[in-house]
């Protein structure tokens, strides 16, 4: 377990430097690409900005400050609700679906190239762990949000 943990901690922080690097010549922030992730998985339909802020776990004025910054870059645009005025659904543009792609497709390559040198018994092993590791961050952000 040693092993493992030393590993991680050398790991995790070579992913945040490349996400930034990345996101980083894209004019973006880590939280402005996680809304765009957001938008990206729930096309081709627009969302309300209420239900950004329940993903992202992060405050509706946390929201409106992202959205505010990638609409001026042009990644999404706000639009009018015609049910209810007083809620803005959310569209990502061409832009923003041609970053999201690009830095997604940066780290899918070196995830694949990273599991093609692994047996089929280790694949698996790895995908069970990614499994695991999906839903125990889901809850742990469920945990997180529900504390001061």
């Amino acid at each position: 377990m040693e092993h493992f943990v030393s590993l991680f901690r050398e790991i995790q922080p070579k992913f945040s430097r490349l996400y930034s690097r990345i996101l980083t010549r894209a004019d973006l922030t880590l939280p402005q690409y996680a809304l765009l992730l957001e938008l990206i998985q729930s096309l081709p339909n627009p969302v309300p900005m209420t239900y950004v802020s329940k993903k992202l776990y992060v405050t509706k004025p946390a929201v409106t400050s992202l959205v505010d910054r990638l609409e001026k870059n042009r990644f999404l645009k706000r639009l009018d609700n015609p049910e209810d005025r007083r809620v803005f659904l959310l569209e990502i543009q061409p832009k923003g679906r041609r970053v999201v792609r690009k830095t997604q497709g940066h780290l899918l390559k070196l995830l694949l190239s990273t599991v093609a040198r692994l047996s089929p018994k280790e694949k698996n092993t790895v995908r069970k762990f990614y499994e695991a590791l999906s839903k125990n961050l889901d809850e742990a952000l469920r945990q997180h949000i529900r504390k001061p």
